[in-house]
């Protein structure tokens, strides 16, 4: 537990680290996004699944199994949250675009930037790659356009995938509440409102 805890600091550590060189270098990567939220916030969800199944006595192979299933819940959490960036809502309590004026580019616009084509997607990615602070006009037309170009449905996508994922890792297991609530607990953070 105690080894856990420790790889969880160097973890978070890390992830801080990367986010503030992406962010400076304005890396326009989903495998670097990834590997971001990975070490920010998915640590946690995959130290704390661990920590459990240690405290029960589960098998090293289950430690590990449940380990990853934590880390596919934090990740499906982060890509939710980035989500909430997209939108108006005084629930929340999050400003709109304030991980894009923190120079965070989140995965809705990524996949806009890297899959969009044109003119309109050049003046988007010099938008981003400027050295200037981003203006609130900047942000809602940088928000704007990731939703016009299917970043919010490519993120819906994506938490599906690691949803399945995440559900194949517990069918090893026999059917049991536990099951049901850890698949519940996953279901509830994807369809989420605040």
């Amino acid at each position: 537990i105690v080894s856990c805890l420790g790889v969880l600091g160097r973890d978070l550590a890390r992830g801080e680290i990367d986010q503030l060189s992406n962010a400076r270098n304005h890396l326009l990567d989903e495998n670097a996004y990834f590997e971001v939220i990975r070490r920010k916030t998915a640590s946690l969800f995959y130290a704390c699944m661990q920590v459990g199944a240690l405290s029960a006595g589960a098998s090293a192979e289950d430690v590990a199994r449940l380990g990853m299933f934590g880390e596919k819940l934090g990740l499906c959490f982060q890509i939710k949250d980035d989500i909430f960036d997209y939108y108006e809502d005084k629930v929340i309590g999050k400003p709109t675009g304030n991980d894009l004026r923190e120079g965070k580019i989140t995965l809705p616009l990524i996949y806009a930037i890297t899959h969009g084509e044109g003119s309109e997607n050049e003046r988007m990615r010099d938008l981003l790659l400027s050295e200037e602070c981003l203006s609130s006009d900047s942000v809602h037309t940088l928000i704007e356009y990731a939703k016009t170009q299917g970043g919010i449905e490519y993120s819906y996508e994506t938490m599906g995938r690691i949803r399945n994922e995440a559900v194949d890792l517990l069918s090893v297991f026999p059917p049991s509440e536990t099951i049901d609530a850890l698949i519940a607990i996953l279901d509830y953070t994807i369809e989420r409102e605040k």
